[in-house]
């Protein structure tokens, strides 16, 4: 189909994931249909408007004509051409031409202008809808996409993915589309009218078809490559911005702003390079485009002052047909140049559909666990990141048991936060496995697995939201009351009662309006909402001053009361008071037991405690 309407520009192959994403279209039919109709309206007037000028010179200034005899008919021909004869006498041959000629060729533009209007709106309202479909499948597929994605990916090149690319698929299809059956079929139409006004110039005109074909299929594919390395600068440039954006506070503190600029300029000036490429391709083209029409024009123009002089054709008909020829020239360059926008949009449906063909993360589980105790346990757990050759755990084993509070340490890079992550499965391992209450954590569903934890990390990620917002966002259906209970256990309720808006208060994008320590404090509070039977603790104090760490832990222990904890030291003195103490290096469990049997064998841990060198 695509290859019929492009005159073979583009293969099937091309346009494979193209027709994809036209499937959300296609519960649209009714409005395409309308727009369809609308583009046949500009076609039918803008070719009728050619033919209008030759019954304007040969008989609108002409004497008025008598009335056509009517007479009986037979055959659609003869029908057809009686009810021609009829309607011209009509318009050109009465007495009252002089304003009806006039009025009938308003009503032309009149029809025109409102079936283009009609065509323009009806299909770019489809494509507004279609691609707020398409982005909100994208982003329900960015949400089912592993942690390991998000990390290896560029925040940028996901933006662009989503708000970019499906704008550049969906938008130049609603433009390509117009343009092909619009101007395709102003063509047919105007070619209609020379053939009928002078079949043997038509032919001369319908020569410069196959030659422009040729110049379209050399500039698609000079610009194939262009096009896909200016989409992919776009998203680099996304990735510039965005790190810039959010590590402003490093780029000022280092005196970053040379290098900052040095990168974007580079990419910018990719950019540039390559639009300037695009652009000069597309500049070349439209004169290349009327040169040939030119010529055929000239052709035209030779051989109907020929016919003129031997009497073959009327002044009015080669008017017409003159003008026919050139109303063809705007839309036969607008047929030329459409290979930029339409390979622009099946490389950007190449992105889209590769983005939504990303395999989501894997979801082994059948199982729904309810009444979780919150037991655990890594049977020979092994993990290797395939870029590392070195194990982040080396046969792992530990039981923990319901309502422990276990504390994780060792040096940076011993694998305390892989133990972590396992947990919710964010890291599948390599080998081994672990349970929760006895049933391997692959096979219970990911939904289920994840409500029976609460993560409180030493980075802390708050929504531009209230405060409200916050907090409920672990359990969205908690009322006021509820979540006010948990931030007076956070302590955080000063900052509720010292704020004029109290729940309603904005803490702006990552809670850039709280210090450290009431971020943190709001990440506990929600952490408390959500009651989940099992907490992890990431570090959750490390960054913060003494007296927020204060408040923090006194927040902490009431939030790991009653629950299994895992807690990964930064700071050997917070977890003096837990049941048992993990001490890991290389992946590895080296010690374990209370503070006071560790710090009693004078081992790794009390060389650690009296370094005071955990890293986390």
């Amino acid at each position: 189909m695509i290859s019929k309407l492009t005159f073979g520009l583009f293969s099937e192959k091309d346009a494979h994931n193209f027709m994809r994403l036209m499937s959300y279209v296609k519960p649209f039919k009714g409005r395409i249909f309308l727009a369809l109709l609308a583009i046949i309206g500009v076609a039918f007037t803008e070719s009728y408007l050619a033919a209008f000028i030759a019954p304007l010179v040969n008989q609108g200034f002409a004497p008025p004509a008598e009335i056509p005899a009517t007479q009986e008919v037979t055959g659609i021909i003869n029908t057809l051409n009686n009810w021609k004869n009829q309607f011209n006498h009509m318009i050109w041959g009465t007495e009252n031409k002089v304003w009806i000629v006039p009025i009938f060729f308003l009503s032309l533009i009149t029809i025109r202008g409102v079936c283009r209007f009609a065509s323009s709106y009806l299909l770019s309202w489809v494509s507004v809808v279609a691609i707020s479909h398409v982005r909100r499948d994208m982003f329900n597929k960015m949400l089912s996409l592993s942690s390991k994605y998000h990390q290896e990916t560029p925040s940028g090149t996901v933006l662009m993915n989503i708000v970019q690319m499906t704008e550049v698929a969906i938008s130049n299809a609603s433009n390509v589309f117009i343009v092909l059956t619009r101007d395709t079929l102003i063509v047919i139409g105007l070619v209609c009218v020379l053939l009928y006004l002078n079949w043997q110039l038509s032919l001369i005109v319908l020569l410069m078809f196959p030659v422009l074909s040729l110049l379209s299929r050399y500039y698609r594919n000079r610009l194939k490559s262009i096009i896909a390395n200016a989409q992919a600068s776009i998203g680099i440039l996304n990735n510039v911005v965005n790190e810039v954006h959010q590590g402003h506070r490093v780029v000022k503190l280092f005196g970053g702003h040379q290098q900052a600029m040095t990168r974007f300029l580079d990419i910018n000036q990719t950019i540039v390079r390559l639009g300037k490429k695009m652009v000069q391709a597309s500049a070349a083209r439209s004169p290349f485009s009327e040169l040939i029409a030119s010529v055929a024009l000239a052709i035209v123009i030779f051989i109907a002052l020929w016919q003129s002089q031997n009497g073959v054709t009327t002044i009015g008909e080669f008017m017409a047909f003159i003008v026919a020829m050139l109303q063809m020239l705007s839309p036969i360059k607008n047929l030329a140049n459409i290979s930029i926008p339409m390979q622009a949009m099946f490389l950007a449906s190449d992105t889209v559909c590769q983005f939504l063909d990303t395999q989501p993360e894997k979801d082994t589980g059948v199982k729904a666990l309810n009444q979780v105790s919150g037991s655990l346990k890594f049977e020979n757990v092994v993990v290797q990141y395939t870029a590392e050759n070195k194990k982040a755990l080396d046969n792992f084993n530990l039981t923990i048991q319901a309502g422990e509070k276990i504390a994780l340490v060792g040096r940076s890079g011993s694998g305390k936060t892989t133990v972590v992550n396992l947990l919710p499965r964010f890291v599948t391992p390599s080998a081994g496995k672990i349970t929760l209450d006895g049933v391997d954590i692959e096979d219970v569903k990911l939904n289920n697995l994840r409500t029976q934890f609460a993560l409180v990390s030493q980075e802390t990620f708050l929504f531009d939201d209230t405060l409200l917002a916050n907090v409920q966002y672990s359990r969205p259906e908690a009322s006021e009351e509820e979540v006010l209970r948990a931030l007076e256990a956070a302590n955080l309720l000063d900052l509720v009662k010292q704020h004029p808006d109290g729940l309603q208060q904005k803490i702006g994008a990552n809670g850039s309006n709280l210090s450290g320590g009431q971020r943190q404090r709001v990440s506990i509070a929600r952490a408390i909402l959500k009651d989940a039977p099992i907490l992890l603790l990431d570090e959750a104090t490390s960054a913060l001053d003494n007296e927020s760490e204060h408040l923090v832990q006194q927040a902490l222990e009431r939030l790991m009361h009653g629950r299994t904890s895992i807690i990964v030291a930064h700071r050997l003195t917070t977890i003096e008071q837990a049941d048992r103490i993990i001490v890991m290096d290389e992946g590895k469990i080296v010690e374990q037991g209370s503070h006071i049997e560790l710090m009693a064998t004078h081992g790794y841990y009390a060389k650690l405690w009296n370094m005071n060198d955990v890293n986390g």
